[in-house]
This record gives structure tokens, sequence and C-alpha cells, in this order.
């Protein structure tokens, strides 16, 4: 009995597809069960990451701080006048 030409290609097609979803909700399901041990352990780093930003946001301050003072004239440097 010979069958038709069309329906064995159609059931390769069907069974690729079945194939890749499977696949594809495998995967999925990986990362999905792994996502919270990551996140979890990805919390210090972050928090250290804070930590160092505000210690060079804090140095930073103290520096313009320092620049803003070294701008301003002090007592001897005042102008008296044009031409003195």
């Amino acid at each position: 009995m010979m069958g038709l030409p069309f329906s064995e290609s159609l059931l390769v097609v069907f069974s690729a597809a079945a194939i890749f979803i499977a696949v594809s909700i495998g995967v999925l399901l990986i990362l999905w069960i792994a996502l919270p041990f990551s996140v979890f352990g990805i919390k210090g780093l972050i928090r250290d990451l804070i930590g160092e930003q505000e210690k060079t946001n804090r140095l930073l301050g103290e520096l313009l701080a320092a620049l803003r003072d070294k701008e301003k004239p002090g007592p001897a440097e005042k102008s008296e006048g044009p031409g003195f």
C-alpha cells in the first residue's frame, strides 16, 4: 500500500515542531527554576555596589566643597577699588 507523499512530510513538520516546542519549554522551565537563585546570589553584590557608590558620592561632595572654598577670595585678596 502506497501512502500519500504529503502525509509523510506533514508528519515530519509536526514532529519537528513538537520537538522544538518541547525543548523550548524545557529551557524556559530550567531558567524559571534558576532565576530565584541568581537573584538572591546577586543581592550581596548589589549591596556592595550601593555602598561603594555612596562612598564615591560622599567623596565627590567633599571634593566639590573643597573646590568651592578654594575659589572664594580670602580677606587679603579683596580688591580695594579700581587701580589698586
